[in-house]
């Protein structure tokens, strides 16, 4: 879903400045996704007191959860949206 995200703004933004700022938006609405379905939480959660898994970067579980899919949803988004704009401008 972040790829696809990717591709449609850089389709839809014409702006290097909208190709840059919309993928880290899109991270947020994607933790907001995530917050709503906490299908993928609970399962991080569950093997994490499972496996006893140390904390993240001094963070809770739950906190390095969303701070790891911001980052791998904005930045996926951002690749994409920065190769279809560059696709873009070449043709």
């Amino acid at each position: 879903m972040n790829v696809i995200a990717g591709i449609l703004i850089g389709i839809i933004n014409n702006s290097w400045l909208a190709i840059i700022v919309a993928p880290l938006l899109w991270g947020i609405v994607w933790c907001v996704l995530q917050f709503i379905y906490k299908n993928k939480l609970n399962n991080y959660l569950d093997r994490a007191k499972e496996k006893n898994l140390p904390l993240k970067w001094k963070m809770s579980h739950t906190q390095s959860f969303y701070f790891i899919e911001y980052l791998t949803s904005s930045t996926t988004a951002l690749i994409f949206s920065v190769l279809v704009k560059l696709i873009k401008d070449l043709i």
